[in-house]
């Protein structure tokens, strides 16, 4: 089992985007792993490709599209309060809240890799960042 994070998604879904090589690179070694990603991720991605990079509809439809079709997106509710203390477990660093709810996830599903270039998971040394 693999997590997807935002950035791995987003360099992947744009062509012109500066790590997008290496996500289809990585993509082409992972296509047949199960893959999970959480619904604060769609959410990451939408945010990113319509108020901060302006693609248009067409494209972020496509995106979203494509994480339901390889993915398994959970419900990730469940994880808030996991997350708040995985953000206490690394403080003093300032890491993302999303972020901590993902290394939640992954702990408690027992998700040993994930696919990111945010360099702060490398942070917690139970995981194997994919970069």
């Amino acid at each position: 089992m693999i997590f997807l994070d935002t950035s791995f998604i987003i360099a992947l879904s744009l062509k012109n985007h500066a790590k997008n090589s290496r996500a289809v690179e990585i993509w082409s070694s992972i296509e047949n792993e199960k893959k999970i990603t959480s619904k604060l991720i769609v959410g990451e991605v939408w945010n990113v490709l319509n108020t901060r990079l302006k693609v248009n509809m067409e494209l972020m439809d496509k995106v979203y599209k494509f994480i339901y079709i390889t993915s398994t997106v959970l419900n990730d509710y469940y994880y808030e309060e996991m997350g708040v203390e995985q953000l206490k477990l690394y403080y003093p660093e300032r890491l993302p809240f999303n972020d901590c709810v993902y290394m939640a996830i992954m702990e408690d599903l027992k998700i040993k890799k994930i696919v990111s270039f945010d360099k702060h998971f490398d942070l917690n040394k139970n995981i194997e960042r994919i970069h």
